[in-house]
């Protein structure tokens, strides 16, 4: 079995493209797709096919994706463990994180465990609630910073609990208010992102039966930020995400107040590299001081 085919396919499946697929494993994009050719040739059956958003796995392929996933994290392993063996320390750890742990606790990790471990490299790819839970689970990345999800099929570890805070223009008839009560979201013009499964402030809504006129959907809490400081509605927002913000905003606790439980997730210990493992240590004790 030629493993080097798995890994340009699953390239062409995360990126969408064959050239952005050739970029990243340094091959042209005539190499992907004459490798790709006899791959379907090898298996029979047509692996891509053309979409608006670009190359889209057909639902054969699709069904294939979590065993070469787990096929190619076990070469990881091998490869780490052979190192390991020999004195060396190398390999790649996928980090899967929300916007907000990106900026505030990813550097300051990675620099700790660089300082003794230089050999390993990493990757790390920003997601929302419902996309990290997939790549967690279909080993898109090793270990997700993320929080916590009912029902999810993962270890999860709990390093921190987040408040939640009602962030409003600074103009608002509340923001001069220790506490925000949630009532006071309901029919009010309210900025948010889009709904994804797994969403922390779509489920404070449910939960609390609340229907804020949700006037304005945008791509990141960074842009959502940014509407409320142009008074175009009020948010929910996690602390973290918070963290060092200034502008023409204000944040109250909630009545009731509100938290999300930040963790560590991860298919299981055994499925990690040593690299990985060592990892997610230092991220455990790094975030538990930060706490």
């Amino acid at each position: 079995m030629d493993i080097r085919r798995w890994q340009i396919m699953l390239a062409v499946s995360d990126h969408g493209s064959y050239t952005r697929a050739a970029e990243e494993l340094k091959l042209t994009q005539s190499a992907v797709t004459q490798t790709m050719k006899a791959l379907e040739k090898e298996v029979g059956f047509p692996l891509f096919v053309k979409s608006k958003s670009g190359m889209k796995p057909t639902p054969e392929a699709q069904s294939l994706l979590p065993s070469i996933r787990a096929l190619l994290n076990a070469e990881e392993v091998i490869h780490q463990g052979i190192a390991s063996l020999n004195g060396v320390q190398t390999g790649t750890i996928r980090i899967g994180t929300y916007l907000s742990c990106s900026i505030h606790w990813i550097p300051g990790i990675i620099k700790k465990f660089h300082a003794d471990h230089p050999g390993i490299r990493f990757q790390i790819i920003e997601g929302d609630e419902g996309e990290l839970a997939d790549w967690i689970q279909e080993r898109r990345v090793d270990i997700g910073f993320i929080s916590y999800q009912p029902g999810q099929r993962y270890q999860f570890l709990p390093v921190m609990k987040d408040e939640i805070y009602a962030v409003l223009p600074t103009d608002h008839p509340m923001a001069d208010q220790e506490t925000f009560p949630l009532t006071c979201f309901e029919g009010a013009p309210f900025v948010t992102t889009a709904y994804v499964p797994g969403s922390d402030v779509h489920r404070i809504l449910d939960e609390h039966h609340l229907s804020p006129d949700i006037r304005f959907v945008s791509i990141n809490e960074f842009s959502v930020l940014s509407m409320v400081e142009h008074g175009l509605g009020s948010t929910l927002l996690p602390g973290l995400l918070l963290r060092k913000q200034t502008g023409n905003f204000v944040c109250r606790s909630t009545e009731p107040r509100l938290y999300r439980q930040l963790g560590l997730a991860y298919i299981s210990i055994r499925a990690l590299s040593p690299a990985a493992r060592s990892f997610l240590a230092y991220a455990k004790d790094f975030l538990l001081d930060d706490e």
